[in-house]
């Protein structure tokens, strides 16, 4: 159990259908959990036809966890059964969290370093090094970086883009960011660029959205899951410090969560 003088008061950011796992294992570390998403899951359909086309692709790449759940969702609505992959597609994850969903669907995913499940590592794999001909498909949410695509056409490869959903911004959970502010040691979680702008679209709709409220925020301690948000917050004049996920996944935060009680 941790000691009371380092219980940590950790804001879940993430959209409710993920938050619930990682606000106990957060609990059962013996921290304070506020669960206060920023963003919510709004389900976009699959193109026609999209059992026939799923059959031609060589390579398949889910960007989250979401684009997993909503993919699988949005096909057994469809053609009432799952997805099913061809014996020549290989399957791909950014992120652990996306790896481990996949996995537990028994799908043929590509296993790559855990530092490579960011997309810019794993562009650098040898495996997607020489794409010419190949026909690639990345299922995602809709809007995004364009990152993956443009590294996947400049080896070769053919893209398709099916966006399963959309993120749209959650209502702001006033009570919660209220116990946030008078807490003794607040961690706040970014998982994504796009939760972070939600955030601060909300508080700037509220009475928390003053320059001496950016202030206080600024200067607390957060959690990240990359260098690229890291380097966001930073550059908008973050004065708290950052600590990056070693590996995107509750098993990663929770490890960051642990390095700031031993580092307060």
């Amino acid at each position: 159990m941790t000691k009371p003088d380092s219980v940590l008061t950790f804001l879940n950011t993430r959209p409710v259908e993920q938050a619930a796992t990682l606000t106990q294992s957060v609990r059962e570390k013996g921290h304070q959990v506020l669960t206060c998403p920023t963003l919510k899951i709004s389900p976009q359909a699959l193109p026609q036809q999209a059992q026939i086309t799923l059959s031609t692709f060589d390579k398949v790449f889910f960007i989250s966890q979401n684009a997993v759940k909503q993919f699988v969702e949005r096909w057994q609505e469809a053609y009432q059964t799952g997805p099913v992959f061809t014996e020549k597609t290989a399957c791909f994850a950014i992120g652990q969290s996306t790896y481990n969903a996949m996995k537990a669907l028994d799908w043929p995913v590509v296993k790559v370093e855990s530092n490579q499940y960011v997309t810019e590592a794993l562009l650098q794999s040898e495996i997607l090094q020489n794409l010419t001909g190949q026909q690639c498909l990345i299922v995602k949410g809709k809007g995004g970086r364009p990152t993956l695509a443009e590294g996947l056409k400049a080896a070769g490869a053919t893209v398709a883009e099916w966006a399963v959903y959309e993120r749209v911004p959650a209502a702001f959970c006033e009570s919660e960011w209220r116990a946030f502010r008078s807490a003794h040691h607040p961690v706040l979680l970014v998982s994504s660029l796009d939760a972070w702008y939600g955030l601060e679209k909300m508080l700037k709709t509220t009475e928390y959205g003053h320059d001496k409220d950016q202030a206080w925020l600024f200067s607390q301690d957060v959690i990240v899951f990359s260098e690229r948000i890291k380097h966001a917050l930073q550059q908008q004049g973050w004065q708290g410090r950052l600590f990056v996920v070693p590996q995107q996944s509750n098993a990663g935060i929770l490890i960051s969560l642990e390095q700031i009680s031993i580092e307060r």
